[in-house]
């Protein structure tokens, strides 16, 4: 599965724990080729929202990060930084 299906199957995952619009800008940046400011503005409404990813989510976000070259620091404040 390629990176944005990945993104965008991630993203829907989080329907009803983050507004709605929320899921709609992200799904629609990471179809138009926009994954990392996707995955980006994601975890900073994860934290935002304290919404904390389940330990299968949040691998996927740090593979997902990994794969597009994102630092660490995109993801490891939401609190499994010891992934």
């Amino acid at each position: 599965m390629d990176i944005e299906n990945r993104l965008t199957e991630l993203i829907r995952n989080f329907s009803g724990r983050l507004p709605d619009e929320y899921i709609r800008e992200y799904v629609s940046l990471a179809e138009h080729n926009e994954c990392a400011v996707a995955l980006e503005n994601l975890c900073t409404q994860l934290y935002e929202y304290d919404v904390v990813p389940t330990p299968g989510e949040l691998i996927v976000i740090q593979e997902l990060s990994d794969g597009l070259h994102l630092g660490k620091d995109t993801w490891d404040f939401l609190g499994h930084a010891d992934l």
